[in-house]
């Protein structure tokens, strides 16, 4: 019997070739796995059947070998990955400087592998529009299948202190890092993509190139033009 599955929004090539995937009732669909998304504990298995067809898949839903089996390529799919890409020259200013929340609290925070882009958002917890435009962004992320391996959003607080950022990614349970309040200003070659205000936005890649901004010279278009344009400018080829 065939396990019916929901259809994923996101085709990338496939990583392994096609295999049998048995869930736990004992049902079993032959499918390529892509890639894992999702967070610890929440991942989605994408998988794609021999038609083309794409679906996302709870993990957690598959037969424990067939879990095993995914995170293991995964992994190493992401070490070879890294190992074919030179680091990008942003990773040795933001190592050891990035910050997450963790629950209820924002500890310190390590990328697994650099991704292909970066998004650098510049905001504040006392900018009405910031924190108008923030759960929006918030929204955007967590439906991204790319997020984390194809781009990341990357905080830079411009509030003014660090008890008022924390709050800020507390409240609004931000799921991408920040930069450390202590590092922001020292971030020069950060600091310099920001425009004359927040809430901003900026796309760049792994040389620092900008894809896309807040602002076109100096005209304000907003961050949701650039939140827009993440999916097009980073999917994966």
């Amino acid at each position: 019997m065939r396990m019916l599955l929901p259809i994923a929004c996101l085709f990338l090539a496939a990583t392994t070739q096609a295999r049998e995937w048995t869930n736990a009732s004992g049902k079993t669909i032959e499918a390529e796995l892509v890639r894992i998304d999702g967070a610890p504990g929440a991942e989605i298995a994408v998988l794609k059947m021999p038609g083309g067809k794409v679906y996302n898949v709870p993990l957690n839903t598959l037969s424990e070998a067939d879990q095993a089996f995914a995170k293991e390529q995964a992994s190493s799919k992401a070490a070879t990955t890294s190992a074919a890409k030179p680091p990008s020259k942003f990773k040795e200013m933001l190592e050891g400087k990035l910050v997450a929340l963790d629950g209820k609290r924002v500890t310190k925070y390590t990328m697994a592998a650099e991704p292909d882009y970066y998004a650098f958002y510049f905001s504040a917890h006392w900018c009405p529009p910031c924190r108008a435009f923030t759960p929006k962004l918030v929204d955007f992320y967590n439906q991204q299948p790319g997020k984390k391996q194809q781009f990341e959003i990357i905080f830079v607080s411009n509030d003014s202190d660090e008890k008022m950022m924390e709050a800020y990614m507390t409240e609004d349970a931000m799921p991408w890092p920040a930069i450390d309040y202590r590092s922001t200003e020292r971030m020069k070659e950060i600091q310099k993509y920001s425009g004359d205000g927040i809430p901003c936005l900026v796309l760049v890649d792994r040389e620092g190139k900008v894809l896309s901004h807040s602002y076109e010279g100096e005209n304000y278009v907003g961050p949701s033009k650039v939140m827009g344009d993440i999916p097009r400018l980073t999917a994966a080829k």
